[in-house]
């Protein structure tokens, strides 16, 4: 039997004997795919625990917000920054937030995701 033979028949013998190896999955595709995840997480409507304020964070990275007390809504941009967020409301007035255990946390100021459409 030629060499070449030989040589073929011990690779597919060592191909069935050994286990293929999974894809590659680096530390910096696990923090893609997290922040990924965070970002999803944060969309969506959100109102404040004492209920006078509502929030909604847009798929394409603008905010929507209003106060009770407010008569107009008050609109701004958000970027998901490793895993907290950054606002920056058109007037210019600047807020971080952040996401822990379900609750949305802005400046201090705790957000539950909202059941009802909005208050009137």
């Amino acid at each position: 039997m030629p060499l070449v033979n030989v040589l073929h028949r011990l690779g597919s013998l060592a191909a069935a004997l050994i286990p293929p190896t999974p894809g590659v999955y680096s530390p910096d595709t696990a923090r893609v795919d997290e922040a990924d995840a965070f970002e999803r997480a944060v969309l969506g409507r959100w109102m404040s625990e004492n209920g006078e304020s509502v929030i909604e964070l847009r798929p394409d990275g603008r905010y929507n917000r209003m106060s009770q007390a407010g008569s107009a809504w008050r609109h701004g941009r958000y970027e998901v920054e490793a895993f907290g967020l950054a606002f920056e409301e058109d007037s210019g007035h600047v807020a971080l937030g952040a996401l822990r255990g379900g609750v949305l946390s802005i400046d201090g100021m705790p957000f539950r995701r909202a059941r009802s459409a909005c208050f009137q």
